[in-house]
């Protein structure tokens, strides 16, 4: 009854904030909807920014999937505390069908076929847009239920030096030090950094296998460069480099629980680009780079091996063409995507590639909003793939506007899919495996006022084709996938933001169903209802902060005899303070306590194991920047 309450109570709120003042900033500029830079208020799409204040906001020690899991529609769960891997559930979809970019990069594990978001330092991040709903018209694989564009930080027009220290709860550490500026037409910026923590045990049931009641902590090191030179307004050349490299620790069963399990995973991206406007209504960028993904488990699950190794890459290259039309603005573009892995494991091959075509219309007249894309994809495993998609949208009255959308996507099989090696007590690939498809369609209503805004987006999406690992016989422990699987998500979000006297409000609230309509069971750790409230105000020289952080039960782990996954994990509410004190012009002072009532909950449950998260947890640090 306690958490239905909170969650009418949550509903309440969204219910006042609606109708009466409602403005996001409408002149908001944003790249991901349709691959050119657009005000939010001239889109038919659902998309949310993260922006360098709120990264700021949620403290030194944050991670990711932290602040991602307080946008509308989006859920975090992670096998631990800090540290340890999360995963992000875009509108109900797993978690392999969101698509993180970095810096434009395709980023992420080519064998897993998703991306380490504990691995991408917030230090080093200036801006996130998540768009929610399938993308892969523009995008290709993976977008099936969104799209995550991290930005990294750049240069500036003045020098400026930023450095942070900091240290809380369970032994966390965190150092920080950048510069940035500009020189005549130059931009550049170098940030390093370092992050740690002693963390908790990641098991919390003795009776697991895996169980070992040592604390399960981390490390993370990260380096980022960015630098662009720009002649005049037609041209612009430019590179960036992240490199973020870590350790975590963690419980496992075989060979032995007893060992010190690690794992080391860096990941890295590189990019150089060139843009230039060729004419008034032209204008071309070229893109290369390379993301890797690299992972080194200790000790190996294997026999006579010292550790298990997977070294992913992604090459990438992409010509982007932005033409302005008599009405509205076109898009055409050609990608070039290798991936390749290099591993202990004797992969049955080692490469594939893709090559595509995008094609895109969007445009705003009158009250009239509109977008319009079509992708094809070569593949050279499954072959030909084509996508679309359409939104549109109406402004009926000032400030009002309706939108509906429809659209198609896909995810190709990963190499761990097709050409896993033949493995006792692990499994073999299948290279006959086809894409998983989804096709989606949503309505929306959009509300922009004076001093706030507010949204309500009714969504569904059918996904068939999902690849699942299943036993080939009962108790063989010997798995291999094929395309037996389907999903139905079906859902809304409410999303609204305000002011209310000298406090900035806003909240959100997700109800959905996400069914695997093979079984008729929920799909595994996504919460039927979830949402949060966050309220912040100056007091002085004060910025303090509030946010609340609420989940209905999920399901979790199949039972290793029947395979359905009746395994509860109950629902939690936890809340957040936050403090920054600004000492000078130079010089603030940040704290944060999360889960300030010590609430015990799990994002995150195997068949015989409970995954810990943190408790109560306290960060204090200390903030110099020099301009």
């Amino acid at each position: 009854m306690y958490r239905r309450s909170t969650f009418a109570a949550l509903a309440a709120i969204l219910i006042n904030v609606f109708p009466a003042h409602a403005e996001q900033d409408e002149a908001a500029i944003v790249v991901t909807a349709t691959r050119q830079p657009s005000r939010i208020s001239a889109l038919a799409a659902d998309i949310s920014v993260i922006e360098r204040s709120q990264i700021e906001a949620a403290g030194p020690a944050a991670t990711l999937g932290d602040l991602l899991a307080t946008v509308p529609g989006v859920e975090l769960s992670r096998q631990g505390s800090r540290g340890a891997g999360e995963n992000i559930f875009i509108r109900g979809a797993n978690a392999g069908h969101t698509l993180v970019l970095v810096d434009g990069l395709r980023a992420g594990s080519a064998t897993l076929g998703q991306t380490a978001i504990e691995a991408i330092p917030l230090a080093q991040v200036e801006r996130v847009e998540i768009l929610r709903g399938p993308a892969s018209a523009l995008y290709g694989s993976d977008a099936i239920g969104g799209v995550i564009r991290v930005t990294t930080r750049q240069g500036e027009d003045a020098p400026r030096l930023d450095a942070r220290i900091g240290a809380g709860s369970h032994g966390s550490q965190e150092a920080l030090v950048s510069h940035a500026g500009r020189a005549g037409a130059l931009r550049y910026a170098i940030r390093a950094g370092d992050s740690r923590a002693t963390g908790v045990s990641a098991i919390t049931n003795p009776s697991s296998a895996a169980y070992n009641a040592d604390k399960d902590g981390y490390w993370r090191r990260h380096l980022a460069l960015d630098v662009a030179w720009r002649s005049g307004e037609a041209t612009e050349m430019g590179m960036q480099w992240l490199d973020s490299d870590g350790m975590s620790r963690h419980d496992a069963s075989w060979p032995n629980a007893a060992s010190d399990w690690q794992n080391r995973h860096s990941v890295s991206a590189l990019a150089v680009h060139g843009r230039h406007r060729l004419s008034k209504s032209w204008t071309a960028e070229v893109r290369l780079g390379r993301s890797e993904d690299d992972s080194i488990t200790t000790p190996s699950s294997t026999a006579g091996q010292a550790s298990d190794n997977y070294r992913t890459r992604q090459d990438q290259f992409s010509c982007q063409n932005d033409l302005s039309l008599p009405v509205g603005r076109g898009l055409v573009a050609l990608e070039s995507l290798r991936e390749g892995v290099l591993s202990t494991k004797a992969y049955t091959s080692v490469m594939r590639s893709t090559d595509s075509l995008v094609l895109g219309w969007n445009g705003s007249v009158d009250a009239h909003v509109w977008q319009a894309g079509a992708r094809r994809d070569e593949n050279s495993q499954f072959g030909g793939k084509t996508t679309h998609t359409l939104n549109y949208g109406y402004r009926f009255l000032p400030g009002w506007k309706a939108s509906a959308g429809v659209g198609t996507s896909f995810k190709a099989p990963t190499l761990n899919d097709l050409y896993y090696p033949n493995t006792p007590f692990e499994g073999v690939g299948n290279p006959g495996l086809v894409p998983e498809s989804g096709r989606s369609r949503e309505i929306a209503l959009h509300y922009y006022g004076k001093i706030a805004e507010a949204s309500l987006t009714v969504f569904r999406n059918d996904i068939r084709n999902l690849i699942q690992w299943e036993e080939t016989s009962p108790g063989s422990w010997f798995y291999t996938p094929s395309n037996i699987g389907s999903a139905r998500i079906t859902g809304l979000t409410a999303a609204g933001k305000t002011r209310l006297g000298e406090w900035s409000v806003d909240g959100h609230l997700t109800l959905q169903s996400p069914k695997n309509r093979s079984n008729g069971e929920y799909l595994t750790r996504r919460a039927l209802r979830f949402g949060g409230v966050s309220a912040s105000r100056m007091l002085g020289n004060w910025n303090v902060g509030a946010e609340f952080q609420g989940a209905g039960h999920r399901y979790d782990a199949p039972d290793f005899t029947t395979r359905r996954n009746t395994r509860v994990l109950t629902g939690y509410n936890v809340v957040h303070l936050r403090g920054e004190y600004r000492l000078d012009p130079q010089w603030s002072m940040l704290v944060r306590i999360d889960n300030l009532l010590d609430e015990q909950y799990e994002l995150a449950r195997s068949s015989t194991t409970n995954y810990a998260s943190l408790g109560r947890f306290a960060f204090i640090g200390m903030r110099f920047v020099m301009k």
